[in-house]
């Protein structure tokens, strides 16, 4: 009896962290694939669901095929089961993996019309876990009560398949509880990881003053583009450089605080207005009031009279510091991303230029070039 217990709950146990580890591993690898989220969350939840999908039917195929102890498998398909349904966000793709489930589960034998009424209720319920999974995790102890309820149902189930004792029935219960409690304490570490890490790399990539993007950002983006102009992804991509006119003024009438206040309310203006034209679409700080943006797959025409159209609603603009109102104004240097610009400074340093002779015109300006 304790060896048997021992050997399903190490089985369950080692086989529960390597899934979620892989699991997290597919999730943050197809993630950085895409820069649209929702393309991104679409297709990484499509792989999980292959992978999910793919442990699903290895699991029965090995007990079918090997001497593996069936009741072990099936506490491991089960963990794999809710698992994934509590990680899913979209919708259509979690019921695509609930039939795999219901597949895999209903092959283990030849299934009355009552057995099958249970495996579409399990079906219902986990279509509930998936939509209920934010609030499920919440809290441990509601995580632990749940799975306890979720665990006996489905042992039941199980034991109406095939006529096992009631012992084995308890033991592979306490088994499969012990483990999903073991699988919600390493998925919250790892999730805490993973939010720690992607905080430390948002810190690394944005601006800390102005909550914009920064120039090492820019910088990987502008490669980024540049590959895909060259592999024809893209045809065209514009580059904007603004800088904001008298910025030295405002520092030395109103003291740098007040020219913190400018340059925060200034870059959250531009960043709203750029990311409503293209959600896609970044502003970076590039400089001390200098700001840049990427407008890929824009020709510049389209880009001066999106940027034309920002300068007369900057005018709206009334940043309030203390009890002073400042108005701003900003000079424009454009230009367009060549395939011979191997480095992003150098398409950077002619969009400079461009912004170096807008201001020689009498600022408030947009000179284009390229």
């Amino acid at each position: 009896m304790i060896l048997r217990l021992f050997n399903t709950f190490f089985w369950s146990f080692f086989f529960a962290i390597g899934y979620i580890s892989v699991y997290r591993r597919i999730e943050e690898g197809t993630i950085r694939l895409y820069r649209s989220k929702q393309t991104m969350l679409k297709f990484s939840e499509l792989i999980l669901v292959m992978y999910a999908s793919t442990v699903e039917i290895s699991l029965r195929i090995l007990h079918h095929f090997l001497t593996t102890n069936m009741w072990t498998m099936v506490n491991l398909q089960t963990v794999v089961v809710l698992y994934t349904c509590l990680t899913l966000r979209n919708k259509g793709i979690n019921f695509l993996f609930l039939l795999v489930v219901m597949a895999t589960f209903g092959s283990y034998g030849t299934l009355t019309w009552v057995l099958w009424l249970a495996l579409i209720g399990l079906l219902l319920v986990l279509v509930v876990v998936n939509r209920q999974s934010v609030w499920l995790v919440s809290r441990f102890k509601r995580y632990l009560a749940f799975v306890l309820l979720f665990g006996t149902f489905m042992w039941f189930l199980f034991k109406a398949f095939y006529a096992f004792s009631w012992r084995s029935l308890w033991l592979q219960l306490f088994c499969y509880i012990c483990v999903e409690a073991i699988v919600f304490n390493y998925s919250t570490l790892l999730k805490n990881r993973g939010a720690a890490s992607a905080q430390l790399l948002y810190e690394t990539m944005h601006d800390k003053l102005t909550g914009v993007q920064n120039w090492a950002k820019f910088n990987q983006d502008f490669q980024l583009y540049h590959e895909l102009m060259l592999s024809t992804q893209i045809n065209e991509i514009s580059l904007v450089a603004i800088d904001i006119d008298h910025f030295k003024q405002i520092n030395d009438t109103y003291g740098h605080l007040a020219g913190n206040a400018v340059l925060t309310s200034f870059a959250q203006n531009l960043n709203t207005y750029i990311r409503q034209v293209n959600s896609e679409w970044s502003v970076y700080r590039t400089g001390g009031e200098e700001f840049n943006v990427i407008m890929a797959g824009s020709n510049q025409a389209t880009a001066k009279q999106i940027i034309q159209a920002y300068r007369k609603q900057l005018r709206n603009l009334k940043i309030r510091y203390e009890d002073t109102e400042i108005c701003v104004t900003v000079s424009v240097g454009m230009t367009k991303l060549l395939g011979n610009d191997v480095r992003a400074e150098d398409t950077i340093k002619r969009a400079d230029q461009y912004l170096y002779q807008a201001k020689q015109a009498g600022r408030d300006a947009i000179v284009t070039g390229y």
